[in-house]
């Protein structure tokens, strides 16, 4: 079979845990401050929320469109936001954990690849760096979004 990877980021950003919380559950919002994501449609929208709920995140990288299968993992306001996405190489679950400190919040990042096959996992161990910079670059827009959106 393939194999699993791991990563992991921290940030701190200058904004209460709820309004961060926000930022990451609310589908709109995702797709305002993630400048990859083209769309997040739900299947029962009134679900946007709920654990368990599916959709699909159409994704731009380049001249490349990719659909993704979405599942909300864990929804647990608001200390914790997790959703997995899936294609035919691999299956990832992407969650934030949030830490307040007293009108900041700490965020945790972490990103779960399961590689669905060995010719899969090569191509992720390759682009794994890469992988890791796209990562980070979503967390850092994350706290610019934030932050920002505040200022205002």
């Amino acid at each position: 079979m393939g194999g699993l990877s791991i990563l992991k980021h921290t940030v701190v950003i200058k904004a209460p845990a709820g309004f961060v919380f926000e930022q990451l559950s609310t589908p709109s919002a995702r797709e305002s401050w993630t400048k990859e994501i083209q769309s997040i449609q739900y299947e029962h929208p009134s679900e946007e929320k709920t654990e368990g709920a599916a959709f699909i995140q159409v994704q731009k990288e380049g001249a490349i469109r990719t659909s993704f299968h979405g599942k909300n993992v864990a929804v647990i306001e608001p200390e914790t936001y997790s959703y997995s996405l899936e294609s035919k190489a691999f299956k990832m679950v992407i969650s934030y954990h949030l830490e307040d400190l007293q009108g900041e919040t700490k965020v945790t990042q972490t990103y779960e690849t399961i590689y669905l096959s060995p010719f899969a996992k090569i191509m992720g161990t390759l682009s794994s760096k890469l992988t890791g910079k796209l990562a980070l670059s979503l967390l850092h827009q994350l706290k610019r979004y934030c932050e920002n959106s505040l200022i205002k």
